[in-house]
C-alpha cells in the first residue's frame, strides 16, 4: 500500500471514529481564510460549524435538492 493512501485511510478512519466531517477537517487547514467571505457566507459557516455530522448531511441533501 502506498504511504499516501495509508495516511489518507487513517485520517478518514480517525475522523469517522471522532465524528468529524471532512469539511471540519478541511477547516483545520484553512483557518483564518475567511476574509473574502460575505457576512451571509460567514453566518452560514458559523451555523454549519455547530451542526453534527448527521445534521450536516441533512443540510447538504437539502441544498443539493435546491440546485438548478
Amino acid at each position: 500500500m502506498q504511504v499516501e493512501k495509508y495516511i489518507a485511510d487513517k485520517i478518514t478512519s480517525l475522523c469517522e471514529k471522532r465524528d468529524i466531517s471532512k469539511y471540519r477537517l478541511s477547516q483545520f487547514f484553512q483557518e483564518g481564510n475567511s476574509e473574502n467571505l460575505t457576512e451571509k457566507q460567514k453566518e452560514v459557516l458559523e451555523i454549519w460549524n455547530d451542526l453534527s455530522t448527521s445534521e450536516q448531511e441533512t443540510a447538504m441533501s437539502m441544498l443539493r435538492g435546491l440546485r438548478k
